[in-house]
C-alpha cells in the first residue's frame, strides 16, 4: 500500500521530542500538548476525575486527571495534515490514526516518566469499546481497565460538545441523549448512567475548571497543558 507507506513516513518525519524544551520530560510533554489544541485534554482530565469520584472508583483523582491530560499524547507524533484533515478519513488514514494510543504509550515509556499505571492504561486503551469493537486490542467489558473506560467516556463527552474544523459542537441535550443510547456498546453502562445523572455537574466542571462540584476538588493546574483534539470521524479515532 504505497499511500499508507507515504502517510507513515510523514508521521515518523515529525517525532515528538523534549530536546528543545526546558524542564522535566513530563512537563515538557505537557507543554508540547498545550500548544496543540483548545484545552481538550485538560477538560477530559477534569471530567474523568469527576466521573471516577462519582463512581466510587477508588482511583486517585489526580491520576485520572493526568491520564486525561495525556490520553492523546500519541497524536503529537502524527502529522498536522492528518490531524487537520477536513473530511472523513480514508481507510489508510484511519489505520495511521489508530496508532496514536500505542504511540502515546511509547512516548511515556521513552520519557521514563514516573507516572501511575492507570495513566499508561488510559493512554493505550481509551479507544476500546465496551462491546469489544474498539481498538487497539478489541477488549470487551470489564477486561478494559476502569481508568481507560472512564477516560474514554470523558473523551467522547468533551469531543462531542466541542466544535471542530469538520463539525459543529453538539448541544448538551444531544450529548446527554447520546450517552444512554451507547451504554453497553461504546460505554460502560454504569458509567454512562452516572454521567447522565450528573450531566449538569459534568458541564459545570468542564466550563469552570476551578469550581468544585459535589465535594470533588479538581487537581490544581500547576502546568498549563491540554491535548491535541480528538477526531470524531469514522468511528471516533
Amino acid at each position: 500500500m504505497p499511500e499508507l507507506q507515504t502517510l507513515l513516513k510523514e508521521v515518523v518525519r515529525r517525532p515528538a521530542t523534549c530536546d528543545s524544551q526546558k524542564g522535566p520530560p513530563l512537563a515538557s510533554l505537557l507543554a508540547q500538548l498545550a500548544r496543540g489544541d483548545d484545552g481538550h485534554g485538560q477538560r477530559v482530565g477534569r471530567l474523568a476525575g469527576l466521573i471516577g469520584h462519582l463512581a466510587g472508583s477508588g482511583l486517585c483523582a489526580s491520576s485520572l486527571e493526568l491520564a486525561g491530560r495525556l490520553h492523546d499524547a500519541g497524536k503529537l507524533l502524527l502529522s498536522d495534515s492528518l490531524l487537520n484533515h477536513p473530511g472523513a478519513f480514508s481507510s489508510r488514514q484511519m489505520t495511521v490514526m489508530r496508532q496514536h494510543p500505542s504511540m502515546g504509550l511509547g512516548a511515556l515509556f521513552h520519557l521514563s516518566a514516573d507516572v501511575p499505571t492507570i495513566v499508561h492504561e488510559a493512554v493505550l486503551l481509551h479507544h476500546e469499546r465496551y462491546d469489544g469493537k474498539g481498538y487497539p486490542f478489541g477488549l470487551q467489558g470489564d477486561a478494559i481497565p476502569l481508568a481507560a473506560r472512564i477516560v474514554g467516556l470523558a473523551d467522547v463527552i468533551d469531543a462531542l460538545l466541542s466544535a471542530r474544523s469538520y463539525k459543529s459542537g453538539w448541544s448538551p441535550r444531544q450529548v446527554r441523549a447520546f450517552l444512554p443510547e451507547q451504554a453497553g456498546t461504546a460505554f460502560d453502562p454504569r458509567l454512562a448512567e452516572l454521567a447522565v445523572e450528573a450531566f449538569e455537574d459534568l458541564l459545570a466542571i468542564r466550563q469552570s475548571a476551578a469550581q468544585p462540584v459535589r465535594g470533588y476538588v479538581p487537581l490544581p493546574a500547576q502546568v498549563p497543558f491540554s491535548s491535541r483534539t480528538i477526531s470524531l470521524r469514522n468511528d471516533t479515532p
